[in-house]
């Protein structure tokens, strides 16, 4: 372990919901005295093998396993190995009961467990690449429901928590099937450029149920969550503009696309082609 610390850290807190924070962590040395965070963390070791000191025990942490830490724990960090990179995922108890709409919150009891088949290392991944990629429409709602997934998930494996499972509720689902559809089908209706960037718990308010069980509604009886299958109908309209001969650089800017780049890669999602490999005969 080395003497001098070098830091390349970065901390972000997120706009749109108070008491949640992202760390991405690149660091050797000791950068972390004992200190403690008013909020859950929960992390995953990306490379190298980490350290802390915590109710006077040593930890050592892997690659791909999971940091566990309750509020107000008092605890150390370090690099064991000589480079060190981990995303830690901090969030109050306030904004967890928020997001999951549960209020028995029980305290995690192991605080380096393994990670089941690098499940929740996955899905904080997908929440980090969403948080700190380019504004585009649609952002908020997909790091809401992603981190709706990762915070159940966590909770479900380590914190004990039961979730009420989704019932059918076809009268909400049709209505924000149709309230997405709409919003795609602006750029060939109206003309205009889809800059809006709707958010989970605007679409469940809409319907009068909780963020997260309208996700979980949603996803079981669509196949899948809101924000996907409003990627899948911005695609279909997509379609018929470049069918239309509307250059495909423009079509993302007006479907709302942070780019050229981001529109290939969810087209190519949907459809198995890029843009450019789209023909009408």
């Amino acid at each position: 372990m080395s003497n001098t610390p070098i830091s390349k850290n970065r901390l972000y807190a997120l706009s749109s919901l108070s008491g949640v924070e992202l760390l991405i962590a690149n660091f050797s040395g000791q950068p972390f005295g004992k200190h403690s965070h008013n909020a859950f963390a929960l992390g995953s070791i990306v490379e190298g093998v980490g350290g802390y000191r915590c109710k006077g025990e040593s930890h050592k942490l892997p690659r791909f396993t999971l940091s566990l830490m309750n509020p107000d724990e008092s605890h150390t960090g370090y690099a064991v190995s000589e480079k060190l990179r981990y995303q830690m995922l901090y969030v109050t108890e306030e904004a967890i009961v928020s997001l999951l709409g549960t209020k028995k919150l029980q305290y995690f009891c192991e605080l380096t467990p393994r990670d089941p088949e690098y499940v929740i290392t996955r899905l904080l991944t997908q929440a980090s690449g969403r948080w700190l990629s380019e504004e585009h429409a649609g952002k908020q709602l997909a790091l809401e429901s992603d981190l709706v997934e990762l915070l159940q998930t966590v909770f479900a494996y380590f914190g004990g928590v039961d979730y009420c499972k989704a019932k059918a509720e076809p009268a909400a689902i049709r209505t924000i099937k149709d309230y997405l559809d709409d919003l795609a089908q602006q750029a060939v209706r109206d003309g205009v450029t889809i800059n809006y960037d709707v958010s989970l718990k605007e679409l469940a308010n809409t319907v009068g149920l909780h963020p997260n069980y309208l996700l979980q509604c949603f996803s079981r009886h669509v196949g899948l969550p809101p924000y996907a299958y409003w990627m899948r109908q911005r695609v279909e309209v997509a379609k018929r503009l470049l069918a239309a001969g509307q250059p495909s650089v423009d079509v993302a800017t007006q479907l709302g696309f942070c780019d050229q780049a981001h529109f290939i890669r969810c087209f190519r999602r949907v459809t198995g082609v890029t843009p450019g490999s789209f023909e009408v005969r």
